[in-house]
Formats: structure tokens, C-alpha cells, sequence
């Protein structure tokens, strides 16, 4: 039997939430809570802007509105559903089973398996987040998630990725939409704000509506940027393709030496970039790792070109990316496979002079996609 202290502790935290989200969802309570970070004065990033919430970052609209607003987005959700529909529904037995293969259960975890890191902490503080951000009643449910890089298992898990054949997974956004701190990324919505600000110190300018007034981009840098660890062939892959050339600034980094050692963090310190340092660079390299790379959506937050492969992990968002050359809606470069043998030529393309509108248009949709849905 528990101790009398774990008791009274898990007793007095189920009364703390229980009141948050009472507070919440009930319609004749005036509460607030503060769920973004707030700007650091003494940070320059913070110094340029920091944007009011703007309709991308809302998160209290209805599920009517939200379909509304981005009815492109729920591809990967209404494919899950339409696959166990046709295969009868998802039963408890299901859920069971899933529980065993997973990290958390929610919206009342009554199993907690951790993760790696603070990934799955992270994953349910967004759920937290949206349950008590929602402005409608919400229905008793049970689901499982999983916070490991590949998602895995043949039960209705929430996945952080998939595979093309994996059909019985659903996605979620992974856990970086809400914070990974390991990195020192810090919370998605700083990435945006530091990003915005990066952007407009080299001259971007928009509106409240993220609609673009006047562009930056002759003060990015001409060359493909990238920094990681080649712990995959496709890594290694973009590291000998990129060899001796004058618009390549894509260097190997050594994690583990950088995260150890003093003198190894000092000697690559002007090598390591904040997600808003990014933006520098008009493009911005690519790559998948074990299994989907998390700093997709990063990336995205600047006003460059992205230059990659053809994704096998699919997130869910994934089917926004349109990599379809001459599209007016192309918002990445897909390079085929070996970039060995195909990044150079298509490098050599997007550098010349006549390619500059297409190249600035597909920066644009980039932009446009992420920052304003």
C-alpha cells in the first residue's frame, strides 16, 4: 500500500487540476494562466520583437474553427481515423495493448513509462496546455503516446513519426512544438519570437498579419548551411557532397565532445548556431537521422530556401511539404538520392541570377506556411 505521504500528495495534485481546468472550461470563471514565455529585456533577439499573438498562435479556437482556419492540416489525423473505421473502430483491447508498447496514457496519466529526456514531459504539458486552452467542453477519453525518435507497434499509439506502411499509428506534433530544452532550442514559442527578430534585424518587415512589407534576403548569406552529426549514411552522404564547394558552410559537429569537454566547445563555438542564427543563410540543409530530425520546424521559422531529400519519416504536418519543382506552392528543394551526385547541379541552379525569383518565391511559401498556417 502507497505511503500516507504519496497519498496526500497525489490526492492534493488531483484537487490542483481538477481546479485548473474547472477554471478553464467553466464559462463564469474569470482565470488566467500564462502559457508562453515571456521576452528576456537583457536578450538582443527580444530587443527587435516580440510579436503580439497572432492568429497561428491561438489556442483558443473551437474544433469548428480550427478546421476552418487550417483545413489542410488534418490529413494524417482523418487518414488514422478512416483506416481503423474501415477495420471496425478502435476497441479497449486495443488501447491495452498499447499501453505496453508506449510512454504515457492521458488526459489522467495512470501510466508513466518516461522517455528519453523531458520528451514526454514535454508532450503532455502540450496536451495540458490544450486541454485548458480549449473553449469547449471536452469528452472523456483514454489515448497512448509514444515519445521514442521511430514510431513503432501495430495499436492505435500516438506516434511522433510513421512510416509510409505504418497505417495503424496516428501523429502527433512531436515534442519540440511545445519545448526541448536539451539542446538548448528552449520552447517553440521562443524559436518563433527569436527567429521573427533575427529575420527583421537583417531587414525583414511585416505586418500584424506576418504579411511581408519588404524582404531581407539580399543580406543572407549565399551558401547551404548545416551543422550535425553523421551518425547516417545520408549524413555522410551531404558531407562528401559537399567537399571543396564555394557555396557549401556544412561542417560535422561532435556532439558528445562539444556537450563534454571545455576546450573541444570552445574550438567550434562560432560553428554552433541558434535556431535564429539559421536565418542567416539563404539555404538550409536537410537531413533525416535514425529517424525523422527534429529540427524540420525550426528551420521553417526563417525566411530561407530548404534544401533536402525525400522524407521517409512522416510527421504530421509532412504533407504540406511541397517539394514539386516549378510548383507555385513549392516550399522546399528535393534533391534525389545520392547527394553525391545530384546537390552540386542543383546548387549550381538555385545560385544563378535567373533563378532568383523562383528561389525567393519558394523562401516565401516557406515562411508562409509556418508562420501564418
Amino acid at each position: 500500500m502507497p505511503a500516507r505521504s504519496t497519498i496526500l500528495f497525489v490526492g492534493a495534485l488531483a484537487a490542483v487540476s481538477l481546479f485548473l481546468l474547472t477554471a478553464h472550461l467553466h464559462p463564469g470563471t474569470q482565470f488566467t494562466l500564462p502559457l508562453f514565455p515571456q521576452p528576456d529585456p537583457q536578450d538582443p533577439y527580444f530587443q527587435a520583437a516580440w510579436p503580439a499573438l497572432t492568429e497561428a498562435e491561438n489556442r483558443h479556437l473551437t474544433q469548428q474553427q480550427c478546421r476552418d482556419t487550417y483545413s489542410d492540416l488534418y490529413l494524417e489525423a482523418d487518414r488514422a481515423h478512416e483506416w481503423y473505421k474501415a477495420r471496425g473502430g478502435i476497441t479497449r483491447s486495443m488501447v491495452d495493448q498499447a499501453e505496453k508498447e508506449a510512454n504515457a496514457r492521458l488526459l489522467f496519466v495512470k501510466v508513466y513509462k518516461g522517455g528519453i529526456n523531458t520528451r514526454t514531459q514535454a508532450v503532455i504539458a502540450g496536451v495540458y496546455a490544450a486541454i485548458l486552452t480549449s473553449p469547449e467542453p471536452l469528452p472523456d477519453v483514454e489515448f497512448v503516446v509514444q515519445t521514442s525518435d521511430a514510431g513503432a507497434g501495430k495499436s492505435p499509439i500516438f506516434a511522433l513519426c510513421r512510416t509510409a506502411s505504418q497505417n495503424a499509428l496516428w501523429l502527433m506534433p512531436d515534442f519540440g512544438f511545445f519545448s526541448w530544452p536539451e539542446p538548448g532550442v528552449g520552447s517553440y514559442s521562443e524559436v518563433r519570437a527569436k527567429t521573427l527578430a533575427f529575420e527583421q534585424s537583417l531587414g525583414l518587415e511585416v505586418d500584424s498579419g506576418m504579411e511581408v512589407i519588404k524582404g531581407d534576403w539580399e543580406n543572407k548569406t549565399g551558401m547551404l548551411f548545416w551543422r550535425g552529426s553523421p551518425m547516417v549514411e545520408v549524413r555522410h552522404d551531404l558531407l562528401r557532397a559537399v567537399q571543396n564547394q564555394p557555396w557549401s558552410d556544412v561542417k560535422e559537429l561532435n556532439w558528445g565532445a562539444i556537450n563534454g569537454d571545455e576546450k573541444e566547445r570552445l574550438k567550434n563555438n562560432g560553428d554552433i548556431k541558434t535556431p535564429a542564427e539559421h536565418c542567416q543563410y539563404k539555404f538550409l540543409a536537410h537531413v533525416e537521422g535514425y529517424a525523422y530530425s527534429g529540427r524540420l520546424k525550426y528551420l521553417q521559422q526563417c525566411r530561407s530556401v530548404i534544401v533536402g531529400h525525400k522524407l521517409q519519416y512522416i510527421q504530421h504536418y509532412h504533407h504540406l511539404i511541397n517539394g514539386q519543382d516549378g510548383h507555385p506552392e513549392q516550399n522546399y528543394i528535393e534533391v534525389p538520392l545520392p547527394f553525391e551526385q545530384h546537390l552540386g547541379g542543383v546548387m549550381e541552379g538555385l545560385l544563378r541570377e535567373e533563378s532568383r525569383e523562383k528561389v525567393e518565391r519558394i523562401a516565401e511559401n516557406g515562411w508562409r506556411g509556418m508562420r501564418q498556417g
